[in-house]
């Protein structure tokens, strides 16, 4: 059963402790007791009609529903004494999960839980394909390597796959990487990572930034006390242990703020505007400009990249038909399976310019660069129509 909190200070008191005893469990004995997780907390962008604590729960009631979890499995969302709070139960046969969700930020919400991995990354899963207001946020690299800094880096993982998108045949002798997966723990973490995102004769094009390790402390200027060790990956799960929960929603809400922050300027900045009301009158104008999208090399099969870029399906839910408009150059009017909302592409070979219509969302513009970082070269850049690198 799950133990129900009321404010947001218990649950911290009730997870700091869970905290404490996996980080003691884990460096006396290399392994956790049966009983004890890891806390795990994961940034979920949300679209609830209204900013008011009635708005937000019913999307929260509506995402842990029959309709959304399977007929096999029943969600109970519960109030708590704050707004914006909410204590969440899933089961299903014998087995049971719990969350706890905090809208405090009505569009970027934080859900914290300590059962067991596996299952709540299925229900975290079957909530993001099955609810169209819901998705991850998306942490590319430049983030990522922004998190190590923030304390002391102490591991990382990499994580590239090029076979979601096949426009090249593997089997040829001088084929790119098809996939790299590697996870390192300990002080030299900077040192490797440096060593294969540099080495020319290597591959940096699949050395792909996808998990850090840092271990964080509340009190940042003296390196001291409280301290959190948290794995922060890409799809904006973090996994920590430690001594304090403080320290942990502190680095969460750093990191939260540096993301929320990018979303909010691609649509304040980037998104195209149509005229402007002034006392009264239509005036004609427009605001706002393309993102371009560079590729280290010319992609070899257009076509294909196209295809798989544009079916609708996982991981970049975008879907919509390419036009040929040139030899080497398509148009996609294209929906965003996320939110419903349309975004416009042209691409070559060299390059993908991002039209971004007014009251789309900007995480369809991250969750686009992320997966092309980890599904086809680590080395892609966004950057404005001046040029200037946006992450």
């Amino acid at each position: 059963m799950q133990k129900f909190m009321r404010t947001r200070r218990e649950m911290a008191d009730f997870l700091e402790k869970t905290m404490s005893h996996a980080y003691e469990a884990l460096e006396e004995k290399q392994k956790l007791e049966a009983d004890t997780s890891l806390l795990k907390t994961y940034m979920l962008e949300a679209h609830a009609p209204g900013h008011r604590n009635e708005d937000v729960l019913s999307v929260v009631a509506s995402a842990f529903s029959h309709d959304i979890l399977g007929q096999n499995a029943k969600g109970e969302v519960t109030k708590s004494d704050e707004e914006f709070f909410y204590n969440v139960e899933v089961r299903w046969a014998s087995n049971s999960a719990e969350f706890y969700v905090d809208a405090t930020d009505s569009r970027f919400w934080v859900l914290h839980t300590l059962s067991k991995a596996r299952s709540v990354d299925q229900i975290y899963k079957r909530l993001l394909m099955s609810d169209s207001r819901l998705d991850s946020a998306w942490l590319p690299i430049q983030i990522l390597d922004n998190v190590s800094h923030m304390g002391k880096f102490r591991g990382l993982g990499l994580d590239f796959d090029r076979s979601k998108i096949s426009d090249v045949n593997f089997d040829e002798p001088d084929a790119p990487v098809e996939s790299l997966k590697m996870q390192l723990w300990g002080n030299r973490a900077r040192d490797v990572l440096k060593l294969l995102s540099d080495n020319k004769d290597g591959f940096p094009e699949a050395t792909t930034l996808s998990k850090v390790r840092v271990k964080y402390h509340l009190n940042k200027a003296e390196n001291e006390g409280a301290f959190s060790l948290d794995d922060v990956k890409w799809d904006g799960k973090i996994t920590a242990r430690g001594t304090s929960f403080d320290s942990h929603i502190s680095l969460v809400t750093s990191v939260y703020k540096e993301y929320s922050d990018k979303v909010r300027k691609l649509e304040d900045v980037f998104s195209l505007r149509y005229g402007r009301e002034h006392e009264g009158h239509f005036l004609p104008s427009m605001s706002g400009s393309p993102l371009n999208v560079t590729f280290s090399k010319p992609l070899p099969n257009l076509e294909k990249f196209l295809s798989s870029v544009f079916s609708g399906a996982e991981p970049f839910r975008l879907w919509g038909v390419p036009v040929q408009l040139a030899e080497t150059f398509y148009r996609v009017n294209a929906v965003d399976m996320h939110v419903s909302h349309r975004i416009i592409f042209e691409i070559s070979p060299e390059y993908m310019r991002v039209y971004l219509p007014d009251g789309s969302c900007g995480n369809t513009i991250a969750r686009l660069y992320c997966n092309l970082q980890h599904g086809y070269d680590s080395r892609v850049s966004l950057k404005s129509g001046e040029g200037e690198p946006f992450f």
